[in-house]
């Protein structure tokens, strides 16, 4: 029924359904699922009359109660149909017949009027439901409230929020109100603050459910601790409640725990075996590297939930991956290689590894290119073992190969090959390897944070030949990479989420040990620049980014004397020029005057049309509503620090804001000219530059005469400062 539904074969569609309603074994949420491909494509009227039979039909063989169930779900998935409509009436008088108020609460509801059954629907089930206690939460300002009083005879609802009292009929109730739990951590924290910390100390699984239940379901743990600290936690007890909590969430079966640095935490109410959670993951990894991380999710799970591995998991898992071996050995080696170390981790489970290891030593062996091969291998285990079955396969060949990948490999594929290469006499080699390695950060990431930390062996850094930049010159160039892969909007997110962990874990490495070395080492103008570097860097991590910082104050505390005193560098500072003043004001009319007023009627068309639960526009309005508040306020905030510019004040002797520097080549070449200004007048097509972007502080207090390494558009190469002049000055007349 579904595929004929997706095709639009309405009239075979409505002679399937009419068996399907005559045998009755059809599963229930298939036949809804086809209802609402029926609808989508426009035929809602079809989907109306064929939901009326199944009604029909159901009235002779269920209980009014079933049948008003079905007739709900029929409904919300079909158009508006006066005979449904007069059955769902009869059935919910039927069904609720001992209920004061009924046929009141029906008006009310509009289901006997013109009300949209959506609408209709859900003031029934809210007003049905309710009762003297219950936790309700507006559904515009998210504002907690109380039910206090349920007059069923007259359907008026008496609710207290915020120290307020409110009477409401069931549609006003339903309008303006969602029922939530009584222990959603909105309604803690606005009505029964003083029952959180029992919460948290006797049951911090269920602190975190109902904290998931007031974030849609998702949370990581980043954004646990920042909401906890300090509102709930003292800083300090935070570390031991979080592996409670997480011991405890890790047995609960209505929370999923994915990933980690930060680890994500995720709800589910229905409640979910292990496989249930794994085999979803599974189908849905694209590559070789997620399908060995969903398995190696599962094998620790299981180990750590005490549970016995499902062979029928472990059998799909074993077919898929042989189905793709056999594929990709005729079209993509490399993928076959990865996906044959995917399976010989899946058989060091059940002690089967030697199908899979003569697999890819096989398809080590057949290749023309087996570097090529390499670089595909992700995981650092696997990787690791891939170099292994490579110096088996090919003993005479591997040195070469070694050179070749060592640039892309990950951290513990480079500290293997390099120990390879210097036991084995071939230094000249990882010399040579070596050096390749910072010409690309974007493609040796890996590699480059490995030269970061430093190789296990000090003789390796000692090698003839290699030409390596200083640490104090590392850490700027890889804060530098993590700020462009941030700020330019083309950059994928796997690739941006990919490189923040890396340097992150890099910088934070046993107990930031080498970035301390480095930071004590590099002197006070550097360590300056690499302060406001990290101050401003988005996606270093709170924890990272604040110990990085502390690092430098400790190193360098009259740093932040300057810092207070620079006007360069001053946060409660934004240089700007009269139009750059008024072309951010003019946004903020815009906003204020056009946007709001608009997002605040859509909000209210939105609402209008019922049931909001899954009413996906008024949940995009809501979004909006709360982008353009953050905007707003981000624009006043910005406004109250603006300081303008004047011409007269603008100094050139040195480079500084409001400065135009003209500089040269040294090698040669057409003399090219910077404008220094603020973040509202930045226009790299002009020439004219952000004070606070990495280009203007390289060339922040040159003076006429310095050389400077800049990238104008043709790679980093050396200038000179030939001019400094006042960029806000009139031209003479």
């Amino acid at each position: 029924m579904i595929d004929l539904a997706e095709r639009g074969a309405v009239s075979a569609f409505e002679d399937r359904w009419l068996t399907a309603i005559e045998e009755n074994n059809t599963p229930r949420e298939e036949m809804l699922a086809a209802l609402d491909i029926l609808n989508r494509d426009g035929h809602g009227a079809n989907a109306a009359e064929l939901a009326w039979t199944w009604l029909t039909n159901e009235n002779e063989r269920a209980t009014p109660a079933e049948v008003l169930e079905l007739g709900r779900a029929c409904m919300l998935r079909c158009a508006d149909n006066p005979d449904m409509r007069a059955e769902m009436v009869r059935l919910y008088e039927q069904v609720y017949a001992e209920r004061p108020g009924i046929g009141r609460l029906m008006e009310l509801a509009g289901l006997k009027g013109n009300k949209s059954p959506r609408r209709a629907l859900r003031t029934l089930e809210i007003a049905l439901n309710v009762k003297e206690g219950d936790a309700l939460l507006s559904r515009s300002e998210e504002q907690a409230a109380r039910v206090i009083g349920v007059d069923h005879e007259n359907c008026l609802y008496t609710l207290k929020a915020g120290g307020v009292e409110q009477t409401l009929d069931a549609d006003e109730l339903a309008l303006k109100y969602d029922p939530v739990d009584a222990n959603d951590f909105r309604v803690l924290r606005q009505l029964a603050p003083e029952q959180i910390p029992e919460l948290m100390t006797k049951d911090p699984a269920g602190a975190v459910i109902g904290i998931l239940k007031s974030h849609r379901g998702r949370i990581d743990a980043d954004e646990l601790k920042h909401l906890l600290i300090p509102a709930v936690l003292p800083a300090e007890q935070w570390a031991g409640w979080w592996s409670k909590a997480r011991n405890a969430l890790k047995r609960c079966p209505h929370v999923v725990l994915e990933g980690r640095n930060p680890v994500s935490l995720v709800y589910d109410a229905q409640g979910r075996s292990l496989e249930d959670e794994i085999l979803p993951a599974w189908i849905k990894a694209e590559t070789p590297a997620q399908r060995l991380t969903v398995l190696d999710n599962y094998l620790r799970e299981a180990r750590g939930r005490k549970t016995q591995l499902q062979e029928s998991l472990l059998g799909r898992m074993r077919r898929d991956l042989s189905a793709r071996i056999e594929t990709a050995r005729r079209y993509s080696p490399g993928d076959a290689l990865a996906e044959a170390l995917v399976l010989e981790r899946l058989d060091e489970s059940t002690s089967k590894a030697a199908d899979a290891v003569s697999v890819a030593r096989a398809i080590l062996s057949e290749a023309s290119d087996p570097a090529d091969l390499l670089v595909r291998i992700k995981d650092s285990p696997r990787f690791v073992r891939s170099l292994e079955l490579l110096q088996e396969t090919r003993p005479e060949a591997w040195p070469e190969l070694f050179e070749r990948v060592i640039p892309r490999a990950t951290g513990e594929g480079c500290e293997w090959m390099a120990q390879a290469l210097l036991k084995g006499g071939h230094s000249a080699r990882l010399a040579a390897a070596m050096n390749r390695i910072p010409e690309d950060f974007l493609r040796h990431l890996d590699a480059v944070c490995w030269l970061w930390r430093g190789p296990a062996d000090p003789a390796i850094m000692a090698l003839d030949g290699l030409i390596l930049p200083p640490p104090r010159q590392l850490l700027p160039r890889l804060l530098e990479h993590l700020g462009q892969l941030v700020r330019q909007e083309s950059t994928p997110p796997d690739v941006l989420r990919d490189a923040r962990v890396k340097i992150r874990n890099a910088l934070s490495a046993n107990k930031y040990a080498r970035y301390r070395e480095v930071i004590t080492d590099m002197g006070d103008s550097l360590a300056f620049t690499v302060y406001w570097t990290i101050d401003r860097l988005e996606g270093l991590g709170q924890v990272v980014r604040e110990d990085t910082l502390n690092v430098i104050r400790a190193a360098y505390p009259r740093l932040f004397a300057q810092k207070r005193t620079d006007p360069w560098f001053d946060e409660s500072i934004i240089f700007c020029t009269n139009e750059g003043m008024n072309k951010r004001r003019e946004e903020l009319d815009h906003l204020l005057k056009v946007k709001i007023p608009q997002n605040a009627k859509a909000i209210g068309e939105a609402a209008s049309h019922g049931d909001l639960s899954e009413n996906s526009e008024y949940k995009f309005a809501l979004e909006e509503r709360d982008l353009l508040q953050a905007r707003v306020l981000r624009i006043q905030d910005e406004l109250g620090r603006a300081r303008m510019l004047a011409a007269q004040e603008i100094n050139t002797s040195a480079v500084d804001v409001g400065t135009r520097v003209t500089v040269v080549a040294v090698n040669g070449g057409a003399p090219r000219d910077l404008i220094i200004l603020g973040p509202w007048e930045s226009d790299m097509d002009k020439g004219i530059y952000n004070y606070r972007a990495p280009l203007c502080l390289k060339l922040k207090g040159l003076k006429v005469g310095d050389v400077v390494t800049l990238d104008l558009d043709s790679g980093e190469q050396s200038y000179r400062v030939e001019n400094i002049t006042n960029a806000l000055a009139r031209p003479a007349s």
